[in-house]
């Protein structure tokens, strides 16, 4: 079964109806993980909405990115660690889902997590 993983920048359930409030990826569909300064780090996947380039089918040119904020500065590693342990564990998930980072609940599903910067999705080009 494969595993999806579920983020949420809005504090306010109301409030959370656009592109950059919420989202969830499959599991399979994350490229990596990359620090982007002492507090934030960054998850790339691959695009919901693949972008073409030149019009050419199939010649995807980017990712969306979720930047996560670290609970404490410069611990990319032990929540990269813990991040991979959680993905690749057993019988931990109802139904294959897991809650990564939730701001409107403030639940997070590692202890180096302390919420969500930004969330950024591929826009369609016509």
């Amino acid at each position: 079964m494969e595993k999806y993983l579920y983020f949420r920048t809005q504090a306010t359930i109301g409030s959370d109806d656009g592109s950059g409030d919420s989202a969830m990826y499959p599991l399979s569909h994350l490229c990596g993980m990359v620090p982007s300064a002492a507090d934030t780090l960054n998850l790339y996947f691959k695009p919901m909405i693949p972008v073409q380039a030149d019009g050419q089918d199939g010649a995807v040119i980017n990712n969306d990115k979720i930047v996560v904020s670290l609970s404490t500065n410069n611990t990319h590693k032990d929540v990269i660690a813990d991040l991979c342990a959680l993905f690749s564990a057993t019988g931990s998930m109802k139904e294959g889902f897991i809650s990564v980072a939730d701001d409107a609940t403030g639940v997070y599903a590692v202890s180096g997590i302390g919420g969500l910067s930004t969330m950024t999705t591929a826009a369609a080009v016509a």
